[in-house]
């Protein structure tokens, strides 16, 4: 993947991405950056604001939106007035985790993907010859993730968007009686759905758990958690999966990117995976 994690450190975090180089707020970031961060070199810098926003310091010509390519997709990124340009790079891991598993598959593998976002894990499971079910409340990220599609040559993916609140879609799902061989799950802290309704992982999360245990078919290959900004340990997420799930190996972990230079590890965020 054209990603590289070159610097972090002083409250920030310095990125390649494609062909743009990046500096964005990282809160955990409370040691010292390898370099200085008045000697970074980047195109731009965002700038934090009141209530999670940021503003884009721009300091050298910058052309947006750019496309980073990965081994088998392609995402076009851009500024936003959150720190957030389209891809979280640390999901590279769950994407090559779930591709060898589709592939491994000796038949046709749905996948059920909520809170999809800009379709990275829609991608990457596409490419690996799975059908796809991908679901965000948001119509502009579904939006930016049909043109991920296109970007990436997999116009003939057999891909279905929907925009829609993910718990009111599930439910649907269930009464009408359709299953899926896999699901992901990657929900905010907090967010809002189509309708204006506020989302709690918390809250939320438990109860949208037992929903897809219902969703799932009786040849299940994989379901995926991720957990985001709550400061979560890992064995948070195993709990909340063990007590839907049981004989069966849940593997919980964090998800990480590493800088490129000095190795230095920068958490972001934790994972459940259960492979059947």
């Amino acid at each position: 993947m054209q990603y590289k994690l070159l610097d972090s450190g002083d409250g920030y975090r310095l990125e390649r991405f494609g062909n743009n180089i990046i500096a964005r707020p990282e809160s955990i970031a409370i040691w010292q950056p390898q370099t200085p961060i008045a000697a970074w070199r980047y195109a731009a810098q965002a700038i934090q604001q009141e209530r999670g926003h940021v503003s884009w310091q721009i300091n050298k010509p910058f052309i947006e939106p750019w496309i980073m390519h990965s081994n088998s997709f392609s995402l076009q990124l851009k500024l936003s007035t959150t720190k957030n340009i389209g891809v979280f790079p640390e999901q590279a891991s769950n994407w090559q985790w779930m591709q060898t598993l589709i592939g491994n598959a000796e038949r046709k593998i749905s996948v059920l993907n909520l809170f999809a976002y800009t379709g990275g894990a829609t991608l990457a499971a596409a490419a690996a010859g799975a059908t796809v079910c991908h679901v965000d409340a948001a119509q502009s990220v579904v939006s930016a993730a049909k043109e991920n599609q296109r970007l990436s040559g997999l116009g003939d993916a057999p891909i279905r968007w929907i925009v829609d609140d993910c718990i009111k879609f599930v439910q649907r799902e269930i009464k009408r009686g359709v299953r899926y061989d896999a699901i992901i799950m990657d929900p905010p802290a907090f967010g809002r759905g189509k309708d204006g309704v506020m989302f709690n992982f918390n809250t939320h999360v438990p109860m949208l758990l037992q929903l897809c245990k219902q969703l799932l078919s009786d040849k299940p290959l994989f379901f995926l958690l991720n957990a985001y900004s709550m400061g979560y340990s890992p064995f948070v997420v195993k709990n909340l999966m063990s007590d839907l799930f049981s004989d069966v190996t849940i593997e919980a972990d964090e998800l990480l990117l590493t800088e490129h230079k000095r190795g230095y590890i920068l958490p972001c965020g934790v994972y459940g995976r259960i492979v059947w």
